[in-house]
């Protein structure tokens, strides 16, 4: 997963949002309430394009009108396949992972592709184990 999650409260506007995508080469970002932390949403580039083909006035609307609730979240010590199938189950490529409802970070699509062949190699080096 990634550590540092980029968040924004729901009066950000989409082109701001969409200008922290492109400074911080992310695909989202989370929505939190700017008195708790408390996570509010979810903002995804793919939001941000659905807004510009709609012609809305992305430097007027705000991610809170648009953004994705509830958030489909995983605990940080939950199994990397646990993650996995959350995402699969819900069509998610970004989900964040908490520790007793605060947000230590967010494994997406891209971490799960680097981390495969580490655990490819994890499996067929159990394999060879117990074989002998």
């Amino acid at each position: 997963m990634t550590r540092d999650v980029r968040t924004i409260s729901e009066e950000t506007t989409a082109s701001t949002a969409a200008r922290v995508f492109a400074e911080d080469d992310i695909g989202s970002v989370i929505v939190t309430a700017p008195e708790t932390n408390d996570i509010q949403g979810i903002v995804t580039k793919s939001d941000i394009m659905h807004q510009v083909a709609v012609d809305a006035d992305i430097s007027s609307v705000s991610v809170g009108s648009f953004m994705s609730t509830p958030v489909i979240t995983v605990a940080g010590d939950k199994s990397i396949h646990t993650a996995a199938s959350l995402m699969k189950e819900h069509s998610i490529r970004h989900l964040p992972v908490v520790d007793d409802s605060e947000l230590i970070g967010i494994l997406t699509t891209t971490n799960l592709a680097h981390y495969l062949p580490r655990l490819r190699k994890n499996i067929l080096w159990a394999r060879d184990e117990s074989s002998g």
